[in-house]
């Protein structure tokens, strides 16, 4: 069963799908989901992902493609959220680059790109580019702290 709400283009549409997706849209905890938005600051389409759950590919979502359409995030009070540039939570080989450190030594590394971020219960990112993940999100875990 799928219901879509959307009062006008501009404002949030919720997305619910009930049954068989590991992302289902039954609460496993009322505090432990993630919010996911294909716009920064919270807008465009949003989806509610309930955890415990680990969704090595994005790119059938609720029933839509959100590889790399991730711009911004809320995390509920009950929940840890790891998002992955890779499908399958594929890391790199190759070095791993710090953005915290490379940024608090005043410099940028044009080449850097996050591979995977955590955010913690009650966390708010505005942009995902903030991280290093502008449009690159690919997988991501919600882990359920209650």
């Amino acid at each position: 069963m799928k219901m879509t709400s959307a009062i006008h283009p501009w404002l949030t549409i919720l997305v619910f799908v009930a049954g068989g997706s590991a992302a289902s849209a039954a609460p496993r905890s009322g505090s432990c989901w993630v919010d996911v938005y294909n716009g920064p600051d919270f807008t465009g389409t949003q989806v509610r992902i309930f955890g415990p759950t680990e969704l090595a590919s994005l790119k059938n979502l609720q029933g839509a493609d959100w590889n790399d359409a991730i711009e911004s995030l809320e995390v509920g009070p009950g929940a840890e959220v790891s998002v992955y540039g890779n499908e399958n939570f594929a890391l790199p080989s190759g070095p791993v680059y710090h953005e915290q450190e490379i940024r608090s030594w005043g410099n940028k590394d044009e080449n850097y790109r996050s591979q995977v971020a955590t955010f913690t219960a009650g966390h708010k990112v505005h942009h995902l580019g903030e991280y290093g993940l502008h449009d690159q999100v690919s997988a991501l875990k919600v882990r359920c702290m209650d």
